[in-house]
């Protein structure tokens, strides 16, 4: 990637040689060509601006902008590793930069807020929230994205919590919005009222978000902060899921891998009061979520919570139950190599007699694939309906 701070590789650890997706895209190229050209981040050796990237993918901006310290914040585990291994890459500190969850604290007197438009606005609605009671009276914040994702309703966004925006015009299907701070913007969950109309997290009904859902044996209350699958419904892959969970006392250590809410663990656990629960998600923001789930139902009882990626990342969880509904998009493309590697895992960390159970799309053909890993009689539907099937996998004795 060239851009005026310097040249930079950049590598995604989804790439392959089979999909060799880029780091970067044209939004981040145009974010930091825009930042050079107007002087916003120069820093004079004395008054170093205070700068926050939300939403950097694998480093394309935090790279370019580490001389400036930014705080950077990454929902993603797997993504935030990546900005540190491509930081040490291109030789530069990781240290230069803060990696932040999105729940995590932000600076005060924010100067240059640099936002990537995420595709759901929820989650652009909570990012802006929390900057805009920390941004410095005169801060400039810069919406960076491609124009798949930029509408009306992603301009008012920036307009009612940061302040007055314009847009630029498209240039490779990208596009900046640049909001200056306004004294009368909303000041977010740290304190301050949502501004009339807002969406998502600016409406009363603020993320998190708590709803009741009917689970087995009895209502369950599943708390979802901002994008997070399936917030405020029982999806029908995780009630399917749930009808075919197996019977108490079956299983000693569980872990419900990709937890989202969490609803399936904090389910599994509430039928049988000995099981141990891991629940296991890259997403911090899905991560919180569980974790507010399982407290919100099950109180004090002991649970692990890891931020992680999968079963060996950032350490190996040993389990003889493993529980999950694998996501088969990755950005606009579908596919089945994190659902793959997850069976992968969930076969090596699995005790001898220890089952994998997992719920896709009947055309996702899930049912193969684990025959190809277990063998075809360790292999069986244990649930369905007219589109989802559950497959039980069991490990060799």
């Amino acid at each position: 990637m060239a851009v005026p701070q310097g040249t930079f590789r950049l590598v995604r650890p989804d790439a392959t040689g089979r999909a060799p997706l880029r780091a970067w895209d044209a939004a981040d190229e145009m974010a930091l060509r825009h930042l050079d050209e107007v002087g916003l981040v120069e820093d004079d050796g004395n008054d170093a601006p205070t700068v926050v990237v939300v939403g950097d993918g694998w480093g394309a901006l935090a790279a370019p902008l580490a001389s400036l310290h930014p705080t950077v914040v990454v929902d993603s585990y797997t993504a935030a590793r990546a900005i540190v291994a491509n930081l040490g890459a291109n030789g530069v500190d990781p240290g230069s930069v803060t990696i932040a969850d999105p729940l995590g604290p932000l600076p005060e007197a924010i100067d240059v807020g640099v936002v990537k438009v995420p595709k759901a606005s929820a989650v652009l609605d909570h990012h802006l929230a929390r900057l805009a009671p920390r941004l410095a009276p005169s801060a400039t914040v810069i919406g960076a994205g491609m124009t798949r994702h930029v509408h009306s309703s992603t301009v008012d966004a920036f307009g009612r919590w940061i302040g007055p925006t314009a847009t630029t015009r498209a240039v490779r299907k990208a596009r900046l919005l640049l909001a200056t701070a306004g004294p009368d913007r909303a000041t977010g969950p740290d304190g301050a009222t949502a501004p009339e109309g807002a969406t998502g997290a600016g409406r009363g009904s603020r993320w998190p978000r708590e709803t009741t859902l009917d689970g087995p044996g009895g209502p369950i209350v599943a708390i979802a902060h901002a994008g997070v699958f399936a917030a405020g419904r029982l999806d029908r892959g995780t009630a399917a899921l749930l009808a075919a969970l197996p019977e108490p006392g079956t299983h000693r250590r569980a872990v419900d891998l990709g937890c989202g809410t969490g609803v399936v663990g904090t389910v599994l656990a509430r039928r049988d009061p000995a099981v141990e629960v891991t629940f296991v998600d890259d997403s911090a923001l899905a991560l919180a979520s569980a974790r507010a789930t399982w407290e919100r139902n099950l109180g004090d009882r002991p649970a692990r919570f890891v931020h992680g990626d999968g079963l060996l990342d950032p350490e190996p969880i040993d389990c003889d139950l493993v529980c999950v509904n694998p996501p088969f998009h990755r950005d606009h493309a579908v596919g089945d190599a994190t659902a793959w590697r997850m069976f992968v895992e969930a076969r090596e960390r699995l005790a001898p007699g220890g089952e994998l159970l997992v719920v896709g799309n009947r055309h996702l053909a899930h049912h193969a694939k684990l025959a190809r890993l277990f063998g075809r009689r360790r292999v069986e539907v244990v649930g369905s309906d007219p589109a989802y099937v559950v497959c039980q996998a069991t490990v060799a004795t």
